[in-house]
């Protein structure tokens, strides 16, 4: 398991103030509870696996994080901008939020008219201001970190499933975000392919960068995060250290899941 400073506790050190809060976040859709009561602290550095049934609202509780669905309930804290539920954010609330947070989603959600390079180019200009040169330069950079720097002139259509989420990837990152949340991000390839994004996720975890990642890989849950969180029927049922969860998980709920997963 990998094991960051950030998020182990020190004697005579004291722990370092949470990147991201949650209290008591819920959302329903109409009678439908999706998420109910979910609080939710981030360290600097940590990396947190959620995994759980189909339904159980992982993915809403991303979309909720970085208000892509508003919560209906409870509040989210990223440093000191706080969202209340019930209150529409202003626009300068949500732009100081979601540069916090990087997002890569199951689909890639690439611009096929746009070639790779102006993919991961173009938000940088027009949210961070960046010149394009300046912009061409970090996206280059980025590319390179994730094995593509050679694809930088040809159009999404060309790369391969694995090679266009790794390029969503990158256009996450070259907004320098704090915080990267992914959802099920390996889901929509077959299993080689998944192994090359997992191995880029991999190499960021390693790096320091907090992450919250909504998988279905078991093996990166317990290997590479610091804290699993299981969630069924809207709630958190069980979190704790990767390792201890994933092998000794404490509630039958846990227990089920765990079971059914491993006995595919």
């Amino acid at each position: 398991m990998s094991l960051k400073s950030s998020s182990i506790a020190v004697e005579g050190v004291a722990p370092k103030e949470p990147l991201l809060r949650l209290n008591g976040v819920g959302k329903t859709f109409g009678t439908h509870v999706v998420l109910e009561n979910i609080d939710l602290s981030l360290a600097p550095g940590e990396v947190v696996a959620i995994i759980g049934p189909s339904g159980s609202g992982k993915s809403t509780l991303l979309r909720c994080i970085n208000q892509l669905e508003p919560p209906t309930s409870g509040r989210v804290t990223i440093h000191n901008t706080t969202i209340e539920s019930g209150h529409t954010p202003t626009r300068r609330e949500l732009m100081a939020l979601r540069r916090s947070i990087g997002m890569v989603f199951q689909s890639f959600n690439l611009f096929p008219h746009l070639t790779v390079l102006r993919n991961v180019s173009l938000a940088q200009e027009r949210v961070m201001n960046r010149t394009r040169a300046e912009a061409d330069a970090v996206s280059m950079q980025l590319l390179s970190r994730v094995g593509l720097a050679d694809k930088a002139q040809q159009f999404p259509s060309r790369c391969s499933g694995g090679q266009q989420q790794r390029i969503a990837i990158a256009r996450a990152l070259a907004l320098d975000p704090e915080i990267m949340l992914f959802d099920e991000p390996t889901s929509a390839l077959d299993p080689e392919l998944g192994l090359e994004v997992l191995a880029v996720m991999r190499e960021l975890a390693e790096g320091g960068m907090t992450m919250i990642v909504v998988t279905h890989e078991m093996h990166f849950a317990e290997d590479v995060s610091d804290r699993v969180i299981i969630m069924a029927d809207g709630k958190i049922v069980e979190q704790g250290p990767s390792r201890d969860v994933m092998r000794n998980p404490k509630t039958e709920r846990a227990q089920r899941f765990l079971h059914a997963v491993k006995d595919r």
